[in-house]
């Protein structure tokens, strides 16, 4: 059985599915009662995130008659007893919203409120920072079209009761309406038409969310690209939001303006609550495509799509240009409780849809594109009770499932059809001793890691088996992260050769087979965020034990990644990764770099350290060279002085036998634009003193002047670091001040295939050595991420 390898305890207890999501810059959030705590895997036991939802008024949307109040469709609202709000629903954006570059946090509550987070990454605090209130927002909006209906008038003099707005403070004690206020004759509200009973309903379910979820970043003809926040509520609408990235980045405090979400279209998906949304992109004929999954608690499930240029078109009244594809399962099949859509890379024209019920249990919906074919399993009764979490890993052929009934499954797709095969064992061991108690009574969610070999279970706690003195104080539910990196993916009979000679365990195969898939992806996909947490604790600790198993895995990687066969060890590839260095994609090099710093040098067994000090000199050599060649070029295609141009000359001058022609061309074309004397860009200056400061070296900086002042220059620009707050690269330790151009990070080789001037695509805030995002160097008291 499968045994958890660290886990967290949670101050107050989860309520509903998906409490748990894991972020692309490697953060986990966790809905639990009143918060949503932020916790970074790599330091489950250190500093945290926390957001604290505040209670909120009710939004003024209108004035119903006191006979109205025993109405049927009143009494939900009548019985509210919700004092103080819960979380219902959370989901992080892609990579790059933020002002930051980070994660956006989405936050939906049980009274129907929509706020987004951003990470407090200037303010040194622990709460984090709402940036918008979608929910005032879509209120606005409805509230200007008269919530698509017509008012109706009633006699001035009749009494009246206002629900759903502050209220006054009244003698009138009818305990039964108490709460809901009601206003006498006196007091009314003026100016303020009635509404019936019908009407306020309607309207409140319009404005009742219930589940959020971001879309995948999507690209645009201009710079920015954008994403789309889609927002269900209880009257079947889902309402969608076009929220742009920032026009730049930064981390110093009031830089740029926080994001804004324009509202594209609303639309009716179902005729009752809305429970699941979930989004994958596809494409189809050349067109990209935003595919959407909807579920409802009618038990109704629905396939949308929206073509993305049409989407990057849509206005509030276009109805957010998405249209039906097909209705997976139809009204009465019980309710719908979570979703997992998935589009496999290997299988571009299959979409995969997992959905949960309230019965417990899942069904797999298939779509063939290629000949429209759409196939939807049997339900399979994989759980006692409503299923609280489903999510896909390695590539839709796992997926795991998780129920209120306190139950943990993984299944794999054979076919379109679910087979359950057991978690896998935890043979790395704990990594950090823990006192957190097993007693837990009820799953609410599962979350992936980005690089697919960590899962994250989130579960209450059965406070009769807690020991009342401490633990019913400080511990309510748990985080617990399981290695999934063991998991069997096919029968021995398909394996078509043993992959690891000399390491019979199939466990220790399974891993490594799963760890070069996750290095293969992220090479396959340059734009997907570098974070390999999960993959570099995981290589780590076999070196403690299975250190010619760490270097056969290494090895196979290297040599698929360079085309070659019959490389049995470090010694006969790493001659052959020297000669191809200008072969590899900027993302292999930095893969390569981040494996190198991390695992090998790290470990002495590994092999002669020599050997891979050289090598990742030489790697970041030519990465260095790449990003003086690509800033060369975005000078070259931008009509403003680039900062650093003079810099970069200087070096490319003193390593002018080793640097290649097109990179001494692009120098010489650069010196021709420069604006100003060569003189005045050469001379730079000490930040303490005023005085001058020689180019000497790439990384750090010696003043002229008496005291001698250590300085450092910015990893891609060369120059020196002003003394502002700078970002900062937790994997290398550098320092950048202007950011990389983005055509870095997507190199195939190098020099690259001419090609005709583009445009200037916004540069994202990622270290050139080593890939993986940037950030402002926090104290250790707060929450920081670690990729890496």
């Amino acid at each position: 059985m499968a045994s958890r390898f660290q886990a967290v305890a949670l101050v107050s207890s989860p309520t509903y599915s998906n409490a748990v999501a894991w972020s692309n810059e490697n953060l986990v959030a966790v809905a639990s009662g009143h918060f949503v705590t932020i916790m970074n895997p790599a330091m489950p036991f250190g500093p945290k995130g926390l957001i604290t939802i505040p209670d909120s008024k009710p939004f003024p949307i209108g004035v119903i008659e006191r006979k109205d109040v025993a109405s049927g469709c009143m009494l939900p609202t009548c019985l509210s007893r919700d004092v103080r709000p819960f979380v219902r629903s959370i989901s992080w954006s892609p990579l790059g919203l933020a002002p930051n570059a980070g994660c956006l946090l989405a936050v939906c509550t049980t009274k129907g409120v929509v706020k987004v987070y951003r990470s407090p990454f200037r303010e040194f605090s622990a709460e984090w920072v709402e940036v918008m209130d979608v929910s005032e927002m879509l209120h606005t909006y409805f509230a200007k079209n008269g919530y698509a209906e017509a008012h109706i008038e009633s006699p001035e003099d009749c009494e009246a009761t206002q629900v759903g707005s502050e209220q006054d403070d009244s003698d009138d004690d009818d305990a039964p309406i108490a709460h809901i206020g009601i206003r006498n004759k006196s007091r009314r509200q003026k100016n303020r038409p009635f509404i019936t009973a019908e009407q306020y309903a309607r309207r409140s379910a319009m404005l009742s969310s219930l589940v959020v979820a971001w879309s995948p970043m999507l690209d645009r003809e201009s710079s920015r690209n954008f994403c789309i926040l889609a927002i269900g509520a209880k009257s079947g609408k889902i309402s969608f939001w076009r929220v742009d990235g920032p026009q730049r980045y930064s981390i110093t405090q009031g830089s740029n303006p926080p994001p804004v979400a324009l509202l594209i279209g609303s639309i009716q998906v179902h005729d009752s609550w809305i429970t699941a949304i979930g989004f994958s992109k596809f494409v189809s004929d050349g067109s990209p495509q935003l595919l959407i999954s909807t579920g409802s608690s009618d038990g109704s499930v629905k396939l949308w799509r929206g073509y993305i240029d049409d989407i990057l078109k849509s206005t509030e009244d276009s109805h957010a240009s998405f249209s039906l594809l097909k209705e997976v399962t139809n009204v009465g099949s019980g309710p719908t409780s979570v979703l997992s859509l998935h589009v496999p890379d290997t299988s571009p024209h299959k979409i995969i849809l997992a959905v949960g019920r309230g019965s417990g249990s899942i069904e797999i919906a298939t779509y063939h594109t290629s000949i429209g074919k759409f196939d939807v399993s049997a339900s399979h009764y994989a759980h006692n009770q409503v299923v609280t979490g489903l999510a896909w890993a390695y590539d839709g052929q796992c997926l795991y499932s998780c129920s209120q009934d306190n139950s943990l499954h993984s299944w794999l797709i054979k076919g379109d059809s679910l087979h359950e095969v057991p978690l896998p064992p935890n043979i790395l061991g704990v990594k950090m001793s823990t006192d957190v108690p097993n007693v837990s009574d009820a799953c609410f969610g599962i979350a992936v890691s980005p690089a697919n070999l960590v899962l994250a279970v989130v579960r209450s706690f059965d406070v009769n088996l807690l020991n009342p003195m401490y633990e019913q104080r400080s511990q309510k539910a748990v985080v617990e992260f399981f290695w999934i990196g063991g998991q069997k993916l096919q029968d021995d009979s398909e394996s078509n050769d043993e992959n690891f000679p000399g390491f019979p365990n199939t466990d220790l195969v399974n891993w490594g087979r799963n760890i070069i898939w996750s290095l293969n992806q992220y090479e396959r996909h340059p734009d997907k965020p570098l974070v390999v947490w999960d993959m570099i604790a995981a290589l780590s600790a076999f070196t403690k034990s299975e250190v010619n198993y760490v270097e056969q895995i290494l090895v196979k990687w290297l040599t698929s990644s360079l085309g070659f066969e019959g490389a049995p060890s470090f010694g006969s590839v790493l001659p052959h990764v020297y000669r191809c260095l200008s072969d590899l994609t900027s993302r292999q090099l930095h893969l390569l770099n981040v494996i190198n710093r991390h695992v090998i040098l790290k470990e002495a067994k590994l092999n002669d350290s020599k050997l891979w000090v050289t090598l990742l000199e030489t790697c970041e050599k030519n990465i260095q060279e790449r990003l003086v060649g690509c800033s060369f070029s975005a000078m070259l295609n931008s009509d403003e002085q680039c900062v650093g141009s003079t810099q970069m000359r200087l070096w490319v001058a003193k390593n002018v036998d080793t640097v290649k022609s097109r990179v001494k061309l692009l120098a010489s074309e650069v010196k021709k634009i420069e604006k100003r004397s060569v003189a005045e860009a050469e001379t730079e200056c000490c930040s303490y003193c005023s005085a001058r400061v020689p180019f000497d070296d790439t990384e750090v900086a010696y003043c002229e002047g008496a005291e001698k002042h250590k300085l450092a220059r910015c990893a891609v620009s060369m120059v020196v670091c002003p003394l502002s707050p700078l970002w900062s690269c937790v994997s290398c330790n550098r320092w950048v001040s202007n950011l990389a151009p983005e055509t870095l990070f997507t190199l195939l080789k190098y020099p690259p295939p001419v090609h005709k001037k583009s445009e200037i695509i916004l540069s994202k805030p990622f270290c050139p050595f080593c890939g993986i995002l940037l950030q402002r160097l926090q104290p250790e008291f707060l929450l920081s991420t670690l990729p890496v």
